[in-house]
């Protein structure tokens, strides 16, 4: 994968802390710091929009798709649970 050179301008302190990162070889180098904190933002970012259409998906449903989601999480438990007991 080609990388961009980007500047940045950060908090004195988060620059000492990805510092005493690379320090305890907790990281490469400043830049591998700074790109898997980004690449775990992102992963965050995500995960929150996926919770967010989760949830707005089940406020969404009516009173019979409610109960029709319920019959089915019946049967899916009862699958598990046998499926662990073998």
């Amino acid at each position: 994968m080609s990388k961009l050179k980007v500047t940045l301008s950060l908090d004195e302190a988060l620059v000492g802390a990805v510092d005493a990162a690379v320090k305890r070889e907790a990281a490469e180098s400043r830049s591998a710091a700074v790109e898997e904190a980004i690449r775990l933002w992102q992963l965050e970012q995500r995960r929150q929009w996926l919770d967010r259409e989760t949830e707005a998906y089940y406020r969404s449903q009516t009173a019979s798709e409610r109960r029709e989601d319920h019959a089915w999480s019946k049967v899916a438990a009862k699958d598990a649970k046998r499926l662990w007991q073998e």
